[in-house]
């Protein structure tokens, strides 16, 4: 046990745990900012998909497609080096990560976000309107709920890969984990150590947060499926 316990504390990654510590609070700081941004902003470009306007669907559906089908790395150098300039305005590295990262993120949110609007029963609306409950009342408390629902397990897959590609936000220089193993790595000379640390440590957290993801799918695929059976009538023979 003592040997175990001496090689442990002979570990890179323990002698110099509290800048390991403060790198990956970095990333979890840029993951959690980004996620509230793309579920805030997901959910507006959704409501302008589904809305009547042609102008506002056609530009929703751009937003989401450059978001969606431009590489994350082209995305962060774009916001990083060509959009201060455009806007005449300085804008530190953490935060054209975070744009970034949004931009990408809220684009399949918004497509979560719609498919779930659409999949609430047609009869939710008229049962509504049917009520007298105008179109914000509507939404706020009968169809987002159940969209929301619906779309609980892709929201969550949607955070383990955003939680993933904070990984390239070091590249601008934003002390996340990958920025200070690179750092370590550049004095120690210990890549082998330090990235095989560092790797452990994202696979860990990726782990976890897949398993929890897997737990909310299933569960909510139970819910589905015995709300499908319960609206199901038997007849009698």
């Amino acid at each position: 046990m003592e040997d175990l316990v001496q090689w442990f504390t002979g570990l890179v990654i323990w002698q110099y745990r509290s800048l390991i510590i403060r790198g990956l609070t970095v990333s979890i700081h840029v993951t959690i900012i980004s996620m509230i941004a793309s579920l805030i902003i997901g959910l507006f470009i959704a409501f302008l998909r589904l809305g009547r306007s042609r102008i506002t669907d056609a530009l929703a559906t751009a937003y989401i497609e450059i978001g969606r089908n431009t590489p994350i790395l082209v995305t962060l150098l774009w916001t990083t080096y060509v959009l201060p300039p455009l806007l005449g305005i300085r804008i530190p590295n953490y935060w054209t990560a975070v744009i970034a990262l949004v931009l990408q993120t809220s684009g399949y949110l918004a497509e979560t976000f719609r498919s779930g609007i659409e999949a609430v029963d047609k009869g939710q609306t008229i049962a509504s309107q049917a009520l007298g409950m105008d179109y914000f009342l509507m939404m706020r408390r009968i169809i987002l709920p159940q969209a929301f629902r619906k779309s609980v397990p892709d929201v969550i897959n949607n955070i383990v890969v955003l939680f993933k590609t904070s990984t390239l936000v070091s590249i601008v220089a934003v002390p996340d984990l990958m920025y200070q193993a690179s750092r370590l790595v550049s004095q120690l000379f210990k890549p082998v150590e330090v990235y095989s640390s560092v790797a452990l440590i994202y696979i860990v957290i990726v782990f976890v947060l897949s398993a929890f993801t897997r737990k909310i799918q299933l569960r909510y695929q139970m819910r589905e499926r015995g709300e499908t059976v319960a609206t199901v009538k038997v007849p009698r023979i």
